[in-house]
């Protein structure tokens, strides 16, 4: 018996310690610095030592592609939760397009690294792309609308939320509402919808659950881009 109590503490332990680093990964890929940083930043500020760090991922690279893939497989649940229920495959289409959009007041990490790492960010989905290609794909089969190449239908949608995010970042005193609907909107009426129908899609109601996701704590100001060690790999303890 207390042989199991330690292996679930270890385990608890484990689970926080990769919980903590993830969330550092996914702080400084939100802000200026980037990937750039090293794997003793990375440890610093999950506040862990770098042994620890080499328990659980092999290099910053490993932590990075984990950090951006549960980064987006929450997004996807929580677009899931928010449409449940909704059957028209092109209300659908328009809610992803507007919840996305609205990374930027929802979930401003997740935003910030979409908008740094753009089209290379989104070649790693596994997450949002294909709930797009699904929801493309239904109103294609149920001819709401025209989709001649959904590949390319997938890239003008990337692009177009791209574009729209870095214009939100840039003028905070654009209604935020207005914009994502407009884009919704326009998309619709690319791939064949009449303006009044796409229109009506994309003034569907939009619920956001009541969930707290991508909010990792700002970087410490005093020490926001420590230099990096010469070494990455240290004596650091290495506890978990």
């Amino acid at each position: 018996m207390v042989e199991s109590t330690s292996v679930t503490r270890h385990d608890r332990r484990r689970k926080q310690t990769r919980a903590l680093l993830v969330e550092s990964a996914c702080a400084f890929l939100a802000s200026d610095i980037g990937s750039r940083v090293s794997v003793q930043q990375l440890a610093d500020r999950a506040d862990i030592g770098v042994g620890s760090f080499y328990n659980h991922f092999a290099n910053k690279e490993a932590l990075f592609d984990v950090a951006i893939a549960e980064t987006l497989t929450e997004f996807g649940s929580f677009f899931d939760e928010a449409c449940d229920g909704i059957d028209d495959p092109v209300v659908l289409f328009a809610n992803g397009v507007r919840m996305t959009a609205h990374l930027l007041e929802s979930h401003r990490v997740m935003a910030e690294i979409v908008m740094r790492l753009g089209f290379e960010y989104l070649a790693k989905d596994t997450a949002l792309a294909p709930r797009a290609a699904a929801g493309l794909q239904a109103a294609a089969d149920s001819g709401r609308l025209t989709i001649d190449h959904l590949d390319t239908a997938l890239a003008c949608t990337a692009g177009s939320l791209l574009g729209c995010l870095h214009l939100l970042a840039a003028d905070p005193s654009l209604d935020v509402t207005r914009t994502v609907s407009a884009l919704a909107a326009g998309l619709l009426r690319m791939f064949g919808l009449d303006d009044n129908t796409a229109t009506a899609a994309a003034s569907h109601p939009l619920t956001f659950p009541a969930r707290r996701f991508g909010a990792p704590a700002p970087l410490p100001p005093a020490r926001r881009f420590p230099d990096p060690h010469p070494h990455d790999r240290d004596s650091a303890g290495s506890r978990d």
